[in-house]
């Protein structure tokens, strides 16, 4: 067996053992909830043999898409380049930065491993092509480590890039793969220091303040092509950044800026750099 064979026959594997012991956690909560529960109140609550009989219906039913979401999943990093499923496998093994921020390791699919917090390598080759497009974000991860994995996203929006070119080419076409890498890591300050302010208005608490804060920084731009070409172009010191973006008008290169002073930005995005030379 190929290396390559090897490392999508493991993946595949272990994500369907992982989605089993997910649904085998379920079913042992549903049936200790369910005995918990008095034939009293049953019958109080009108839950009926019938009742029980169509809930595990449905259930079936959802796991029967589950599984079948999982296998186009699989198919899909069948379709992955060798060198990629290689950087995963490695990093895997390991017990990476990419393993890490996305929740799966070797150890799933392992009696005892699944939890509810647990994302599981089953969920992330379901959700993986709908999530995060296609193998570019797996190259473009490694390539640049991103503080926020996220970002890679909004840079490809705001750089207008498609399938199936991403950052890792850009910066191959103009040989600036710091410039990138820090272009990254100044955007997630960016909008760190946005997020920041607009959360000190938040009042919600409880499940309601996620959506509150969802809803008033769901107009706040930190990346934008306009941005993006000022950086790559100048490659500016943090300190020149910082004036520059806290003494702009407020639509300069089509970010928001509400809440960015040469202070916080500054402090924040020299936080983060500290934080990368950890991680080296």
């Amino acid at each position: 067996m190929t290396d390559r064979n090897r490392i999508l026959a493991e993946l595949a594997d272990r994500a369907r053992r992982d989605l089993q012991l997910r649904h085998d956690h379920f079913d042992r909560e549903e049936a200790a909830r369910t005995a918990a529960i008095s034939d009293e109140r049953k019958k109080q609550l009108n839950l009926t043999p019938e009742h029980f009989r169509k809930a595990w219906e449905f259930i079936e039913g959802r796991r029967v898409q589950e599984r079948a979401q999982l296998e186009k999943g699989i198919a899909f990093f069948g379709t992955f380049s060798s060198d990629v499923l290689a950087a995963l496998d490695d990093d895997l093994r390991n017990e990476g930065p990419f393993s890490n921020a996305h929740g799966i390791s070797l150890r799933d699919g392992t009696p005892g491993r699944h939890t509810s917090r647990h994302s599981g390598t089953a969920s992330f080759l379901s959700e993986f092509k709908s999530r995060h497009s296609g193998e570019r974000y797996i190259r473009d991860f490694f390539t640049f480590l991103p503080t926020d994995p996220s970002i890679i996203h909004d840079a490809w929006a705001a750089l207008g890039l498609e399938e199936p070119t991403g950052l890792t080419e850009v910066a191959d076409e103009q040989n600036s793969k710091q410039a990138i890498g820090d272009i990254l890591l100044v955007t997630r300050a960016l909008r760190s220091a946005q997020e920041a302010y607009q959360g000190q208005f938040v009042k919600s608490t409880g499940y309601g303040w996620g959506d509150e804060f969802a809803y008033r920084t769901e107009h706040l731009r930190h990346f934008t092509r306009a941005f993006a070409e000022y950086y790559l172009e100048r490659v500016p010191a943090d300190e020149a950044l910082a004036y520059e973006l806290g003494n702009a008008t407020e639509d300069r290169y089509g970010l928001t800026l509400e809440g960015v002073t040469e202070h916080n930005f500054l402090q924040i995005l020299q936080r983060y750099r500290g934080s990368i030379g950890r991680m080296a």
